[in-house]
């Protein structure tokens, strides 16, 4: 090309949690087998069935012309009047503090690469790579992050949040995901009190990523940022993907909270806004149909139920992980994940399905490559389980995340048993 079409900072711009996937359909062509996918949170993919009532929601909706039509750019009105009446707080919010987007993922964008480029975001620390990503490409920089304590059940470390806001002073807003992606975690309340009050401190706004405020264990209760956020301007980002399994659907929202307290953050709003409405708007479907599926009679059982199976199949991988020296396991609280901490984890190999997956990985594995990628690289080829190394997250732990999806019970302890067969094998050789 006449003019380089790569940008200087283009090498940040990743996402391990697909990217492991091209390398595992390598594997599987050379191995000839069926790779077991514990990557990607997609309850559909891994198995589950869309019960019918859900069917017929949506074929009624299709049947309406209005499905077909574009929405106001905010969003179709009442499904952001629902979500104000059942998911936010109307002493912080209005109705035009609601804004959808065809996914989280773009509302993730769509704030970071609107803030001004010398700007930063501070992160957790592992944190979701659609987060980590964005603030990268937007700063042109590594992203900065705060660390979750896989010790102390993955809580944020407070005095280093306060650290990282007081000494730097291009840092205007601090990013909290509760539950957590991908540790499981739920903070506690006091937790999430204190990271508003250096955000009040320190004169900076709030993102809580809540997609998964829904989905956690043994009555435990999530602490939403509407509840305790007081007078400081923020952010709640949300969707329909994690309670309802319908992920292809892309229907995410922010909830913007005080943005009639401070005119700063407020024109910041409003350049999202006018963003979206070069757009003009996000898909209507998924939208019109929220309310439905929402309020549906079957809904907060089939929801129940599924927060059930989860957790039974979180109680089966830690109890399973617990007995293993070389690892450390937190059981979560919530969401459909699982982080396993891999303790010194070596860089060795395992014996490969045949000879071409050998050569293969070999050409892959790198020094420059995190210990826990080598592990997710040579248990995909000695095992055919695809996981995440948790390094991929944004974390400086070395580990891995596996999903708590898997519909066939059979299937889940194997996937569990070929882990642990793989992990013994591997710290064998250290």
């Amino acid at each position: 090309m006449r003019q380089n079409l790569l940008r200087a900072d283009s090498a940040l711009l990743t996402y391990p949690i697909r990217e492991v996937v091209e390398i595992g359909k390598q594997l599987e062509k050379l191995g000839d087998f069926l790779m077991t996918w514990e990557n990607i949170g997609d309850p559909v993919a891994a198995g589950e069935e869309v019960p019918s009532w859900m069917h017929d929601v949506v074929q009624e909706q299709v049947a309406s012309d209005n499905s077909f039509a574009y929405t106001e750019t905010r969003g179709d009105s009442k499904a952001r009047q629902y979500v104000l009446d059942n998911f936010s707080n109307k002493k912080k919010c209005s109705l035009n503090d609601i804004l959808f987007f065809n996914g989280l993922g773009e509302a993730i964008n769509k704030v970071m690469n609107n803030l001004p480029k010398e700007t930063r975001v501070l992160m957790p620390s592992p944190t979701y790579p659609s987060h980590a990503t964005a603030e990268s490409m937007h700063a042109g920089c590594s992203f900065i992050s705060y660390e979750l304590d896989p010790s102390n059940d993955w809580e944020p470390n407070i005095e280093e949040i306060e650290n990282k806001v007081k000494f730097n002073e291009f840092v205007v807003a601090i990013l909290v995901i509760n539950p957590n992606n991908p540790t499981g975690s739920v903070y506690k309340k006091e937790t999430l009190e204190k990271i508003v009050a250096i955000a009040k401190k320190y004169d900076c706004f709030l993102i809580f990523d809540e997609i998964y405020h829904h989905m956690t264990f043994d009555g435990v209760k999530t602490t939403l940022l509407h509840e305790i956020i007081g007078d400081v301007p923020g952010i709640s980002m949300k969707g329909i993907s994690k309670d309802i399994p319908w992920p292809g659907s892309r229907c995410g929202w922010i909830e913007v909270y005080n943005a009639d307290k401070d005119d700063n953050f407020k024109g910041f709003i409003d350049i999202i806004l006018l963003t979206k409405m070069l757009e003009v708007c996000s898909t209507t479907l998924p939208q019109v149909v929220l309310p439905h599926l929402y309020e549906h009679p079957e809904y907060e059982h089939y929801l129940q139920s599924r927060i059930n199976k989860y957790q039974k199949r979180a109680d089966e991988a830690c109890e399973f992980f617990a007995k293993m020296p070389q690892l450390r396991v937190n059981k979560p609280k919530g969401v459909f994940y699982l982080v396993v901490e891999l303790l010194d984890c070596p860089r060795n190999q395992l014996e490969s399905i045949n000879k071409d997956v050998r050569l293969f990985l070999d050409k892959i594995e790198t020094k420059n490559n995190p210990a826990d990628f080598q592990f997710a690289y040579e248990l995909m080829g000695a095992m055919g389980v695809c996981v995440v190394p948790l390094t991929g997250f944004g974390s400086q732990v070395n580990g891995f995340r596996m999903t708590l999806l898997q519909e066939d019970d059979a299937v889940f302890t194997q996937t569990l048993e070929k882990i642990s067969s793989a992990i013994t094998e591997y710290y064998k050789h250290d």
